[in-house]
């Protein structure tokens, strides 16, 4: 679902001492996930792609009925992938930074992990951040009649879809 250079470049950028956050190292504006996951009344869910776990923490405090897991391959200590499903999938500002060669395979491991629901949230727009290489970070910048063509394959309900004026795309899916 990467590659090995790619996954080698992820990794630096988590453990550069000039960037101590990397990705997902601080709490960001979730949107309307808060009211979806107070509905869905979720027992188990995974962060998918939760970096170094800063919004993963939050979400544990938030919501400590439900059991939080995080994966990330770029992070040792959410690396392992778990091989167990959820209630609820949320991944946030991840899908843009996969490889597109391997973007379909990441969201059918998503949607093979999720029971009930997936919250998606999705960049529209390039990143501040640049990779080693030299690449913007953000390596799939699609507009939102493209995710909802991509999003169709996997026949789940679209119960939300939203793009806001900072060109997040928000989906909450259920089953």
């Amino acid at each position: 679902m990467y590659s090995q250079e790619y996954l080698t470049q992820l990794k630096n950028l988590h453990a550069a001492k000039d960037r101590p956050r990397g990705f997902g190292g601080k709490v960001k504006d979730l949107g309307e996930f808060h009211s979806f996951i107070k509905t869905w009344n979720s027992r188990s869910a995974l962060d998918y792609g939760c970096g170094k776990g800063a919004i993963l923490a939050h979400l544990k405090e938030l919501y400590p009925d439900t059991h939080w897991v995080g994966y990330d391959p770029a992070v040792s200590m959410f690396s392992v992938q778990p091989k167990n499903t959820f209630d609820c999938v949320f991944c946030n500002d991840v899908l843009e930074h996969i490889e597109p060669q391997f973007l379909d395979a990441v969201l059918s491991d998503i949607f093979r992990l999720a029971e009930k629901n997936v919250w998606l949230r999705i960049d529209t727009k390039p990143a501040r951040k640049k990779l080693l290489d030299g690449r913007n970070a953000h390596l799939i910048l699609e507009n939102k009649d493209w995710w909802d063509e991509k999003l169709k394959r996997f026949n789940w309900t679209v119960e939300y879809s939203q793009l806001n004026k900072k060109g997040k795309l928000d989906y909450a899916l259920s089953k």
